[in-house]
């Protein structure tokens, strides 16, 4: 079942709004905005799935709002359709320029609104899907390598901005290698998947990700967390698999297990960057820097027996 799609309407004169929400009625849940600020605000909480922008206001044109939503990476996907009286050429290719979708004079012709509202809203749907695929691992429905490395990144530097807390958990199936040997591949691939559901469940909040890192090994991204809660995370993370009792006679412990590494970092730990700033390592090289500082933690475990969670401090001299 697809989720309802959600379209936002901005413009400053209430009886536009009035008109678009009417013909509109149906094809989505509507809000409205009044000037180009307060669109800006919303759209960053809600993240419509199509905008419907007026192009002159009094307080923030559309064509900034435009401007400002393709230039802000989380955002630029959304598409926009200007709605204006201003019809000149000139003006239509401004906009398309800027990242707009479609443009739609005033005064609007229902069935013509309605049916290019519907047909970005397909396209949307379909690009939406193709990106799920893209970012989703095939044998346990995680998250895939590229898209948590996109998000450690994104994460990273809003923690640096904000000034919030950060914490990564590597983790990995142990003696994994022997399970495959003992039970074949294809009990090793039903492994992996109930690991992954067991993970899965211990995270409860939408703002964290699960993903499969490679092989046995999953990564788990929890931002605006420091360590008491990344590790107790963890912690639960160990217990929940374990409970899971899932034979493996090959193993230490004659049953599947996990070990856990928790990197954390403070909130105000780190120095105020600046806009677009990753840090000194960069975005192309951040992922794998703080992926390392879980990996040490998941190395300590290890060392220490294995089935069990181990924690070490982002140390990045970022």
């Amino acid at each position: 079942m697809q989720p309802i799609p959600s379209l936002l309407i901005v413009d400053d004169d209430i009886s536009a709004i009035r008109v678009l929400s009417k013909i509109l009625h149906g094809l989505g849940q509507i809000r409205f905005a009044t000037g180009g600020t307060q669109a800006l605000k919303m759209i960053q909480q809600m993240r419509p799935d199509l905008i419907l922008l007026d192009a002159e206001m009094p307080d923030l044109g559309g064509f900034e709002v435009c401007e400002a939503i393709k230039a802000d990476p989380l955002l630029k996907d959304v598409p926009v359709i200007f709605i204006t009286s201003h019809t000149e050429a000139r003006v239509e290719e401004a906009g398309l320029a800027l990242g707009a979708v479609d443009f739609i004079g005033k005064p609007v012709q229902p069935a013509i609104v309605t049916a290019r509202v519907k047909t970005h809203l397909r396209l949307k749907i379909a690009i939406d899907q193709l990106s799920l695929l893209a970012q989703t691992d095939g044998l346990t429905g995680l998250a895939n390598r590229r898209f948590l490395d996109q998000n450690i990144e994104r994460e990273w530097s809003r923690a640096r901005r904000n000034q919030e807390a950060f914490s990564l958990l590597m983790l990995d199936i142990d003696f994994f290698k022997r399970y495959n040997d003992c039970y074949g591949h294809l009990q090793g691939d039903e492994c992996l998947i109930a690991v992954a559901h067991a993970v899965k469940a211990c995270v409860q909040r939408s703002t964290d990700l699960v993903a499969r890192y490679g092989g046995e090994e999953f990564a788990v991204l929890v931002p605006g967390t420091g360590a008491q809660g990344a590790c107790q995370l963890g912690e639960e993370i160990v217990q929940h698999v374990r409970a899971q009792n899932r034979p493996h006679e090959t193993s230490d412990y004659g049953r599947v297990t996990v070990s856990v590494g928790v990197a954390s970092l403070e909130a105000g730990a780190l120095p105020h960057a600046q806009s677009g700033a990753t840090g000194a390592k960069g975005a192309p090289v951040l992922a794998q820097a703080l992926l390392a500082e879980a990996d040490r933690a998941l190395y300590q475990a290890k060392h220490d027996g294995r089935n069990c969670s181990r924690f070490v401090p982002i140390q990045l001299g970022l």
